[in-house]
């Protein structure tokens, strides 16, 4: 079975299931800037592991080939 790297960072969003009850049961700023942290994470992962264009060349570039 094979993972891409969406899918992975969507998993790391399991990981909000334990901050909500966190949240839920401490009810402390502590808990909500868990949650935060949590989104921040995945959402870096998902970003981070996502496909990429190749950057274009620009017509405009005086050095091609980055001579």
């Amino acid at each position: 079975m094979e993972l891409t790297p969406r899918a992975v960072s969507l998993l790391a969003l399991l990981a909000l299931v334990p901050a909500a009850v966190f949240v839920v049961l401490g009810s402390e700023l502590v808990a909500a800037v868990t949650v935060v942290n949590v989104v921040l994470i995945a959402a870096s992962l998902a970003v981070a592991l996502s496909p990429h264009d190749p950057p274009a060349d620009d017509p405009d570039d005086p050095a091609p080939d980055g001579a």
